[in-house]
């Protein structure tokens, strides 16, 4: 590491009140010299506002998991962050935008954990015998670092830019899924795009077991993978800008299609 406490903490703390005003900052690499060590623990602190703020941990997410994400941002592998209950909301009514900073929309799939999942080297088979459900998910990204500025340490500091989750009203089994010829599709005021759901590591769950790896790695300062956990992993496509008055219309094939207004 190479910031002190009381630096990681006002990282930490100047994340937060970026959130709670709904304004972004500067990527802090411009200034601040830290590494990845670093920022595990200034977004644990970060975390750790937004529960102490009423948020209680639901899941997580994983970001840059395809390269067409790694490459409009930049990055050279995933990120991740802690999903709290307060960033989910229901597709019946419209996604509040206003207090967002660099608001971005993509399409992906979201598994539920039947039981915990932890440790290194699992496989896609791994990872889907600890799955209960598969839904559709669209992530609302909500940037605090300035997104296609910011370095992967400031990615992971600001918990991986989570913002909103909206879940499809659809799920089904792992066993009823067929990964392979599924397609992810979303049009944002007029723009489309589509890719295979597999164009994420190869297959929608390998960034959970990319994570599971990591989360043990890191020895509880990640969180943890807990029965129950919605965990979301990432898009095939690009993200697109989203604004108020934007309408978005996603298909997910057998797991259906999620259309969202922004306000």
């Amino acid at each position: 590491m190479k910031l002190t406490d009381l630096q990681q903490q006002a990282l930490a703390d100047r994340l937060f009140q970026a959130i709670r005003v709904g304004q972004g900052i500067d990527p802090p690499s411009n200034t601040l010299d830290y590494d990845f060590d670093d920022a595990y623990v200034v977004r644990r602190k970060l975390v750790d506002h937004l529960i102490a703020a009423g948020g209680k941990p639901k899941g997580h997410k994983i970001g840059f998991t395809a390269l067409a994400m790694q490459q409009m941002y930049g990055m050279t592998g995933p990120d991740f962050g802690i999903l709290l209950d307060s960033m989910f909301t229901p597709e019946s009514e419209p996604v509040r935008i206003s207090q967002l900073s660099n608001t971005r929309a993509e399409p992906e799939l979201a598994f539920e954990l039947s039981r915990p999942l932890e440790g290194q080297g699992l496989s896609v088979a791994d990872v889907l015998a600890a799955t209960a459900r598969i839904w559709a998910a669209v992530e609302v990204i909500d940037s605090r670092v300035g997104a296609m500025k910011a370095r992967a340490n400031d990615s992971l500091a600001d918990n991986a830019g989570a913002g909103w989750v909206i879940l499809g009203s659809r799920s089904l089994a792992p066993g009823e899924v067929d990964f392979a010829a599924l397609t992810l599709s979303m049009e944002v005021d007029g723009l489309a795009q589509s890719a295979p759901a597999c164009d994420v590591m190869g297959h929608p769950a390998a960034p959970l077991a990319f994570l599971a790896g990591k989360l043990a790695a890191l020895k509880g300062l990640g969180g943890h993978l807990k029965a129950g956990d919605i965990v979301i992993t990432g898009a095939p496509v690009r993200s697109v800008e989203v604004r108020a008055g934007s309408r978005l219309h996603a298909e997910f094939g057998p797991l259906g299609t999620i259309d969202l207004t922004f306000a």
